[in-house]
C-alpha cells in the first residue's frame, strides 16, 4: 500500500454529482439520505440484484446509512462513495455473505463500507480481498476513518474498483478520502 498523499486542490464539482441528490431535493434524517421513494436514478428498493448479483449499469443506495454505489457494464462493483460516513450503533456484526466473485483461496469477502460503518452485509457491498488487504491495509483506512467520527469530525469516502480485463476479483482499490475537509488518496493493490 502506499502512503496516503495529500491533496492540497479543493474538491472539484463532477459531471455526476447531480446524480447523488434527489431531483425534487427532498431529504430524510440526516446522514441517511432516505427519501422514501426513487425520484431519480437511484435504485433504493434492492431492485439493482437479481438472483443474488448485480445488475450491470446499476447506481443503488445500500446499508443502514444508504450509501452510494456504481456497477460497470459487466455488473461488478466500481464504486463505492459515502458522502458521510457514520458508525453503527449495535454491538454485533451482522453475518455476510461469503461468495463474493472471483474468490481466490485465502481471500476474504471484503466490505466496502465495513461493518462497523453500517455497510451492507451483502454482494452488494462485497468484493474479494486479499486477507492483507482485508485485515491490514483497507483496515488501517477503516480505524482512521473511525478514530475521526468518533472525534466528531466528518468523513467522506470515495474507492474506485478496478479490475484487469474482464476478471471478477479487484484488481486495485483507488480511495480518496477527506476528514474534515483534508483530503488523502491512496491506492491498495488486491
Amino acid at each position: 500500500m502506499s502512503k496516503p498523499k495529500e491533496d492540497t486542490k479543493p474538491p472539484q464539482p463532477k459531471a455526476n454529482d447531480d446524480d447523488v441528490k434527489p431531483k425534487d431535493n427532498q431529504e430524510g434524517p440526516e446522514g441517511t439520505g432516505n427519501v422514501g421513494s426513487q425520484v431519480d436514478d437511484i435504485i433504493r428498493d434492492g431492485s439493482h440484484m437479481e438472483e443474488g448479483k448485480l445488475k450491470p449499469n446499476a447506481t443503488y443506495k445500500t446499508g443502514e446509512y444508504e450509501y452510494l454505489y456504481k456497477t460497470d457494464s459487466e455488473g461488478r462493483l466500481e464504486k463505492f462513495t459515502a458522502d458521510d460516513l457514520k458508525l453503527t450503533e449495535r454491538d454485533s456484526r451482522l453475518p455476510h455473505d461469503a461468495n463474493t466473485p472471483g474468490k481466490e483461496p485465502g481471500d476474504h469477502a471484503g466490505h466496502l463500507a465495513g461493518d462497523r460503518f453500517c455497510g451492507s452485509p451483502e454482494i452488494d457491498n462485497l468484493v474479494s480481498q486479499l486477507s492483507n488487504v482485508n485485515l491490514s491495509k483497507y483496515k488501517v483506512l477503516e480505524n482512521e476513518w473511525a478514530k475521526a467520527i468518533k472525534a466528531g469530525k466528518k468523513v467522506k469516502v470515495e474507492v474506485n474498483i478496478k479490475y484487469d480485463g474482464d476478471a471478477l476479483r479487484p484488481s486495485i482499490f483507488e480511495v480518496k478520502y477527506s476528514i474534515d475537509g483534508k483530503i488523502k488518496t491512496t491506492n491498495i493493490k488486491n
